[in-house]
């Protein structure tokens, strides 16, 4: 453990120490407020249905509680939030199920006979019901607090079916089931993310501590969120604002050893007790990291740096109410000198070698080449109760994109040198709304009818490179949604019909050289629908299977990006002499889910998919690197074809003792390329993660939760390429690899605040390797061995009562 950790350490104690002592008269209280959403059930035994009386029902957040009447009917009235409800009843084991109260909602438990009298009480797990009849991976609780400083990208990796496309230590973009980019979106805070997402090494503009939820929804969700969520939807959902009187706080503190990585994300928020409908909500994070070291050397230039904050305001009443939320995330990061070369010769050579030529030692300076990213959203959300029927909301959303990219050469003119001006300049403004109004359930009936619109400009500063041109990109678009459910049926069906216009407008010249404008206007109409259906026969087994048909248009970078981009070379179809013009993307997408839970041992989930693509357009790397002013690069052209994709993910648990539990998730990929009859390049290999996890079933003195796990997380070599594919790409896939993880844990209880501290290990054997999806991998190996310290600190600080 180096210098570096142990400084992070002892300023997160510093830190610690600290807010102990500010806190030390911390008291709780909890204050309910007028709350109308309702939250019902039934509460039977689960082989002859029949209810049961008397049982008990406690809202584990608010500890309300109430017995079920005769028929083991039971109802509470609750605010819009996250709920435990915890059910319980003599001779019968109990259980716990987390809810999601947004509207009136109904959860029936089936308990099981307790014939058998155990040594010791064993939760098994826990089962949210999902909004949809689609595949949904969840990372919540101790799982998503195991991830806090890491990436978003990286985060959503602990997913089945989740990979990412990476470039170095610090971007992440996320992938689903092979898709990424324009193809998946992102929801942060309900909010569609939009900005300079083409590229493959722009990573998501988001803070994941803003996140008490990470949501995936695998497969195309595109009537819902709109025709680019052809591959799924990540939803970054903060938690909902406090709705009783008080002031609370957390903190989160981060250090790892491998490259100095600090981090620090802290959030208050408070609801006044004279105007009980106002609550409000404030958080920042600051994050930074050094050199990033492989096992062999430091990886020169590859720290990062980010601050951001947000902050939100709401103001409910049981029949309207409106939230106010801002955000803003800034970040530099480094990119890799070795992947900008002055000849075709030099890059080559760095390709070839075993590690890049220039290595250095451990610092947290960034220099050229690197990214200066700032994203600000501004959102305002209202609803409003329509009478006794249903609910209208509008959302109404301005985002601001700025992205600079310096590279590695600064210009050979002085004065120009001189003003370290970015060689890449670019503002995206995008304009967002949308109008939902819910109804309520109606004979077995529940759905939504919305219209949603995007009005979006690109901007390249004056003198700055024109890689991708100006445009402007405007999207109206309506859809339906409507479920059916009644005993162990759901049934899901929706329709949507965007209408895409896209103004493009660039700089070129003719054959003669001299300077004129093209102007490009593309009009779109992109359908979408979707069917589904969901089996729930007991209390153990889930089926559901969905499918959906999706057009996609193509966007402005698939067409027209030209030029030396982050060290490599990118060429948009269009600009391709004699190519054939981009049509729309058409996707079939059918999934098969089966999931089985709430079992004393196994318990676990199955999903089947298949993706069929016509006109899917991808990248390819050119034969031969492309020799600019600039210098070398690796080239890559944007093409189209038809891509099938099948694939299937995997997640289990086995419980082989009271308190031992293994669990396993892998998925598996296979994408062909259906004109050509031949694999699709960059395409995730197959990957398999083993955890076995000791927990302690008896608490010790002040340590509660205390749990121990060591984990192997293997991936195959990706065999599956084009058959030419090595002649074309520079470099072979490169060899699979295992890593052995650990990680030791427990809650501290210090007062009455409980402290969550985790050591976790990553690469413990410190593993040479590299990974196919990662741009680096031509020049660089993976990071070496890294120990992560996390420490979860929750306050409730103290106020008047009067």
């Amino acid at each position: 453990m180096d210098f570096r950790f142990l400084a992070a350490v002892r300023a997160a104690c510093a830190l610690w120490l600290w807010l102990m002592a500010a806190t030390a008269v911390a008291q709780a209280s909890q204050q309910p407020s007028e709350c109308t959403l309702s939250a019902s059930g039934r509460v039977i035994d689960h082989e002859s249905r029949q209810g049961l009386p008397g049982a008990t029902v406690v809202v584990l957040e608010t500890q309300q509680a109430t017995p079920t009447d005769v028929a083991g009917n039971y109802h509470f009235h609750l605010c819009a939030g996250l709920y435990h409800l915890q059910v319980s009843y003599l001779g019968y084991s109990g259980e716990v199920a987390e809810v999601r109260v947004a509207e009136a909602v109904i959860r029936d438990f089936r308990l099981h006979p307790d014939a058998i009298l155990l040594n010791s009480a064993v939760v098994q797990g826990q089962r949210t019901a999902a909004p949809t009849t689609q595949p949904t991976a969840v990372l919540a609780g101790q799982a998503l607090q195991q991830t806090r400083g890491q990436a978003l990208g990286e985060a959503l990796q602990k997913l089945a079916g989740v990979t990412a496309i990476q470039t170095g230590p610090g971007i992440f973009k996320p992938m689903i089931h092979g898709l990424h980019s324009n193809r998946v979106t992102i929801l942060n805070n309900g909010v569609r993310q939009e900005g300079q997402q083409w590229g493959v090494e722009h990573g998501p503009e988001i803070d994941p501590f803003i996140a008490s939820r990470l949501t995936v929804v695998k497969g195309a969700a595109s009537v819902r969120y709109g025709s680019d969520a052809i591959g799924g939807v990540v939803l970054v959902e903060p938690k909902p604002l406090r709705d009783s009187a008080g002031t609370g706080a957390e903190l989160t503190l981060v250090g790892m050893s491998n490259n100095g990585l600090g981090a620090a994300s802290g959030t208050l928020d408070g609801n006044v007790r004279r105007l009980p409908a106002l609550s409000w909500r404030a958080q920042a994070t600051l994050r930074r990291a050094g050199t990033m070291r492989t096992p062999d050397y430091y990886l020169k230039n590859s720290g990062f740096a980010e601050r951001n904050f947000s902050g939100a305001v709401g103001w409910r009443k049981p029949t309207y109410g409106l939230d106010v939320f801002y955000s803003q995330f800034n970040t530099r990061i480094g990119i890799l000198p070795a992947s900008h070369a002055e000849s075709k010769t030099d890059l080559l050579l760095a390709i070839a070698r075993p590690e890049p030529l220039e290595t250095t030692d451990f610092t947290y300076d960034i220099d050229r080449a690197y990214q200066q990213v700032r994203h600000d959203v501004a959102k305002l959300t209202g609803f409003v109760q329509t009478g006794a029927v249903g609910q209208l909301q509008l959302t109404l959303a301005q985002q601001t994109d700025f992205r600079d990219e310096y590279d590695k050469f600064r210009p050979r003119n002085d004065n120009l040198a001189s003003l370290d001006k970015p060689e890449l300049s670019y503002t995206n403004r995008t304009s967002t709304a949308e109008l939902l109004w819910e109804h309520k359930p109606w004979h077995h009936f529940r759905g939504s009818v919305g219209l949603a619109g995007t009005y979006q400009h690109n901007r390249y500063a004056d003198g700055s490179r024109q890689f991708i041109p100006y445009y402007t990109n405007i999207v109206g678009g309506a859809f339906w949604i409507e479920k059916w459910q009644q005993g162990a049926w759901l049934l899901e069906g929706g329709l949507r019909l965007d209408q895409r216009d896209l103004a493009v407008k660039r700089g070129d010249r003719d054959a003669s050289g001299a300077f004129f404008v093209d102007r490009s206007r593309f009009r779109y109409t992109t359908p979408a629908a979707s069917v589904g259906a969901t089996y729930d026969p007991s209390a153990h087994f889930t089926f559901s299977l969905n499918t959906g048909l999706t057009r996609r248009a193509p966007a402005a970078n698939e067409r027209f990006s030209e030029g030396v981009h982050n060290g490599m070379f990118e060429l948009g179809n269009d600009l391709v002499p004699g190519a054939t013009p981009l049509a729309p993307e058409t996707a079939l997408n059918t999934g098969l889910t089966v999931n089985w839970h709430a079992n004393p041992r196994f318990n676990g989930e199955v999903t089947v998919y298949q993706n069929r693509i016509l006109g899917f357009i991808y990248q390819v790397p050119l034969t031969e690197p492309v020799q600019t002013v600039r210098g070398s690069h690796i080239s890559w052209q944007y093409v189209q074809t038809d891509a099938t994709f099948r694939g299937l993910d995997v997640s289990s648990s086995y419980q082989l003792a009271a308190d031992w539990l293994v669990s396993a998730k892998g998925s598996v990929v296979r994408t062909r390329d259906t004109r050509a009859d031949e694999w699709q390049i960059l395409m995730p290999a197959d990957r398999l993660e083993t955890t076995l996890r000791y927990t302690w079933s008896h608490d010790r003195g002040r340590l509660t939760g205390r749990y121990a796990q060591a984990g192997v997380y293997a991936v195959a070599r990706q065999t599956r390429v084009p058959a030419n594919y090595e002649a074309r790409d520079l470099l072979a896939p490169p060899a699979g690899y295992a890593l052995l993880n650990a990680e030791v844990g427990t809650t501290v209880r210090w007062g009455r605040l409980p402290l969550a501290v985790s050591l976790a290990g990553s690469n413990l054997l410190n593993q040479r390797y590299r990974d196919y999806l990662n741009r680096y991998r031509y020049f660089s190996d993976e990071m070496g061995r890294n120990l992560s310290l996390r420490v979860h600190i929750p306050l409730e600080l103290p106020h008047k009562r009067k």
